[in-house]
């Protein structure tokens, strides 16, 4: 599947979502299943067969588009994408099996100075205790790929994303964005993961090295300014506001450096804060209604900017908050 055909299913895909209640997949589980659905049978998640030095491309093609539509659909597919790719890098046998499934993730805790979700061997498999965090797409996804620490190495691994005594699924998170998505955490008492499920094994901290030089964040934040630009009846900032928010796309675009990068998600994220907001001032009074799209940009803008956080990108926010009010 080359990237023609892709944006051509993407395409597809969008106008099938464009007769849904779009405002609605913010708040609404079973609507977001449906749009999730939509993407599922249009291949939009299988960039596995893609080469992987190609990926960025694709998801840049995915996230500039899809996050105008749908902040939390997007934020579904990062998931499904990351467990994927997670699957097919480590070459894990049962991949195929899951790559028909609905899959989620579970493994941001890895970042954690301290083990979070620990295991004990057993025989079969291994007996996890702890609790998963930030577990997204509940009644969505089927299954989870989950993360846990053993002996030194973080582990990464398949699970059924259902209740039981041993997983126990806690109650949705209520929040100001994003609520559609289910998000939940789990308490694991000696919940069993057999041998043959584990994805991955690596050194602790692999996950942080690797997280550092993501740009998924930063495809998400550009759509969002793509999306406000778009919204905006204003000339003058439609041309600014697009000449920067594509100066700061190339610089992303063309670094493979994760100080860069961070550096770089502060700058989009700020800018895209400023022309939703300006955006919202020019549209009026009306902007904060629920069924517009401005009110929606504003708040997904944040929820985009909160994952994926480490202390180093929160410093970099402070500093920059500190210098830009130092007399």
């Amino acid at each position: 599947m080359n990237q023609e055909i892709y944006r051509q299913k993407l395409e597809n895909a969008i106008d099938e979502l464009k007769k849904l209640e779009l405002y609605r997949l913010d708040s609404d589980t079973k609507l977001l299943k449906k749009a999730f659905e939509i993407l599922y049978k249009n291949d939009i998640f299988t960039l596995y067969k893609v080469d992987k030095t190609l990926h960025n491309a694709y998801k840049f093609i995915l996230f500039s588009t899809l996050t105008k539509v749908s902040g939390s659909l997007a934020f579904l597919a990062i998931q499904i994408l990351a467990a994927n790719a997670i699957m097919a890098g480590n070459s894990f046998p049962k991949r195929e099996e899951y790559f028909a499934k609905r899959c989620g993730i579970a493994i941001n805790h890895l970042r954690a100075p301290v083990t979070v979700v620990s295991a004990t061997k057993c025989e079969g498999g291994y007996k996890l205790n702890g609790t998963l965090t930030w577990a997204s797409g509940y009644g969505i996804f089927d299954t989870l790929l989950i993360g846990f620490h053993h002996d030194g190495h973080e582990y990464e691994a398949m699970a059924p994303f259902r209740s039981s005594e041993q997983f126990k699924i806690g109650e949705v998170a209520t929040s100001f964005v994003g609520n559609s998505m289910a998000t939940v955490n789990i308490e694991l008492d000696d919940f069993f993961v057999p041998f043959e499920e584990v994805v991955s094994s690596q050194v602790m901290g692999n996950y942080t090295k690797a997280k550092s030089v993501s740009k998924t964040i930063h495809f998400a934040l550009y759509g969002l300014g793509l999306g406000a630009i778009e919204m905006s009846k204003d000339k003058e900032l439609k041309e600014k506001a697009s000449e920067k928010l594509e100066r700061i796309k190339e610089k992303f675009l063309n670094t493979e450096d994760g100080v860069v990068m961070d550096s770089l998600r502060i700058e989009l994220f700020l800018l895209v804060q400023k022309i939703v907001t300006t955006g919202m001032v020019l549209y009026g009074g009306k902007s904060i209604l629920i069924e517009e799209q401005m009110q929606r940009f504003y708040r997904e803008l944040i929820m985009f900017n909160s994952n994926g956080l480490n202390a180093e990108i929160k410093a970099l926010f402070c500093d920059e908050f500190l210098n830009s009010i130092a007399l």
